[in-house]
């Protein structure tokens, strides 16, 4: 019989952000799988565990996962955020579907870095969004700015993943660049740095400016609207509500 994989997503990584959902799948896998770094923050959880933290690949990572599941071990893969979003669950059930391997499968959602951001700015995902990353390695920067142009013509807030690569933050220069040609330079922007860590850093500017601003590789900017407005330092994307009809 075999075991099961759990895909956990812990959070921004702040203990009071990891559900208990994903508490109880680290309890019930006897082998959990992760980069030390992210196996570091929920340490008390997996105390007396098999732990494989070495520096692997997706895709190995999905490899060793499924060996060890089809010996009839629990396995948990740990990811910060969300598991199916920007993380492992996509390459996982690739890898699963490539090989036309059967296991169990349980994806543990969990706090993403935008929600964790937000919640930190205010509320400036109150109404329709867009993600998008910047250094995704599985899109072309072709087709990234695709994306933006299309997300900033039709009006969504964007939250902006990865916005400075390990090579610099030449792809935000050029975003903020396009962004600027559907948004006026007040536009409202969210910088948020480590959201819930202990480097935790939150700032609130304007497209115009945003480049001034500390940006790093553990920073997600969220860009506002036309309708997008800050009060009393809190930046807020109003939905209207409509008593008797709702929003």
């Amino acid at each position: 019989m075999s075991g099961k994989v759990y895909l956990v997503g812990i959070g921004p990584g702040n203990r009071d952000n990891i559900t208990p959902k994903a508490i109880s799948a680290l309890s019930n896998a006897p082998v959990i799988i992760g980069h030390k770094a992210c196996l570091d923050l929920i340490a008390e959880f997996i105390a007396g565990k098999e732990i494989i933290a070495e520096d692997l690949s997706p895709v190995e990572r999905a490899e060793i996962a499924t060996e060890q599941a089809l010996t009839g071990k629990n396995v948990a893969i740990v990811t910060t955020g969300d598991p199916g979003i920007y993380a492992i669950a996509s390459t996982f059930f690739s890898y699963l579907t490539g090989r036309e391997i059967t296991v169990p499968v349980e994806v543990i959602p969990g706090v993403t870095i935008a929600n964790a951001a937000a919640a930190l700015l205010g509320s400036p995902l109150g109404h329709d969004f867009a993600v998008i990353s910047l250094a995704d390695l599985a899109t072309t920067w072709v087709d990234i700015k695709r994306r933006l142009k299309s997300a900033a013509k039709a009006g969504f807030v964007i939250a902006l993943y990865n916005p400075k690569s390990k090579v610099g933050n030449q792809r935000l220069k050029e975003a903020i660049a396009i962004l600027l040609n559907y948004n006026k330079d007040s536009t409202p922007v969210g910088i948020v740095t480590d959201a819930t860590g202990k480097a935790e850093k939150v700032q609130i500017t304007t497209l115009g400016k945003a480049l001034r601003c500390h940006i790093s590789t553990q920073t997600i900017l969220i860009v506002g609207n036309a309708k997008t407005f800050i009060f009393n330092d809190t930046m807020i994307t109003p939905r209207a509500y409509r008593k008797g009809v709702g929003y």
